[in-house]
């Protein structure tokens, strides 16, 4: 199977390097220096004390036409604008794709769109990037996959049976509750480590900061309209996310030192838009999510 990837962040770089092992895969990117690098050295992967290098096919993004039988989106919420310009050029031509972003507010727009056969994802491993074409693997988790529209059967059969042990894919039959737990998890994990400026952790292991991400995780839950019944799922699974990443920054957190833009408007914009619409309160959420905008704008003279 041929796949297509959008996007050489860490998760682009780690996806591509993975999935060779398995399938012919293209990686799609933007810069040139970045380009130059892969097409003459590859991806290298580095994890603990080991580091391996992989030869990765790599072209422009102004080369994607969406024919490969699948392609797959790793870039930022806030970048997938020009991704869109080409879904409404191709349309129909496109094959299958795979949107792994953060937050809920891209889902409607990639339902209504031409393109047939759309899967949904969230990414659990950790990730970060070191340079234009080294990934490392920080933490070793799972990508589960949902069926969006389309019939996708026969690639999620593919990807879940023969992908390795550290990269594995999982099917999940409903695509909005595995996206509201993630979206769950990022509010309270991305939205408090980037105030707070610690390691997800500190979440736990600070009383205070754990009640505060306690009060936090109930608004939220409050706001999605969880039942009773599911709040202890979406909770566990939140608690499990944080003690399992313990050690690790927050993509939020990293861009926000960085000075990068961020991706609250697709995660805590969605939420306050869920509150609006459904008329409940959001203090915590609505404060977290102007102190980020606000860290934003002192980073403004770094990505103008």
């Amino acid at each position: 199977m041929k796949i297509g990837i959008i996007g050489a962040g860490a998760i682009g770089l780690l996806c591509a390097y993975q999935l060779e092992e398995k399938y012919d895969v293209t990686l799609y990117v933007r810069s040139k220096n970045q380009y130059e690098q892969i097409k003459q050295s590859g991806i290298y992967y580095k994890v603990k004390e080991e580091k391996k290098a992989r030869t990765i096919n790599v072209r422009y993004f102004e080369e994607w036409n969406g024919l490969e039988e699948l392609t797959i989106v790793t870039v930022k919420q806030y970048q997938l604008a020009p991704i869109y310009e080409k879904m409404e050029a191709f349309g129909t031509q496109i094959k299958a794709m795979c949107f792994l972003q953060n937050g809920m507010s891209h889902i409607e727009k990639i339902k209504n769109t031409e393109v047939a056969n759309v899967l949904i994802g969230i990414v659990e491993h950790g990730a970060m990037k070191e340079d234009a074409h080294t990934v490392i693997h920080t933490g070793i988790g799972a990508t589960k996959l949902a069926c969006v529209k389309g019939e996708m059967e026969e690639i999620l059969v593919s990807l879940t049976t023969m992908t390795n042990e550290v990269f594995p894919f999982i099917k999940e039959y409903d695509y909005k509750t595995m996206m509201q737990k993630k979206l769950v998890v990022n509010s309270i994990v991305n939205g408090l480590t980037s105030i707070l400026q610690v390691q997800n952790g500190q979440l736990l292991e600070n009383g205070h900061y754990a009640q505060l991400a306690n009060m936090f995780m109930n608004e939220v839950l409050e706001i999605l309209t969880i039942t009773e019944v599911d709040k202890k799922m979406y909770r566990d699974y939140c608690l499990d996310v944080i003690r399992n990443t313990a050690l690790n920054k927050s993509s939020m957190l990293k861009d926000i030192e960085a000075g990068r833009p961020t991706e609250i408007d697709a995660i805590l914009g969605y939420i306050l838009e869920e509150a609006k619409k459904k008329q409940k309160n959001a203090p915590i959420a609505s404060t977290i999510y102007y102190m980020i905008k606000g860290k934003e704008r002192e980073g403004e003279e770094f990505y103008r």
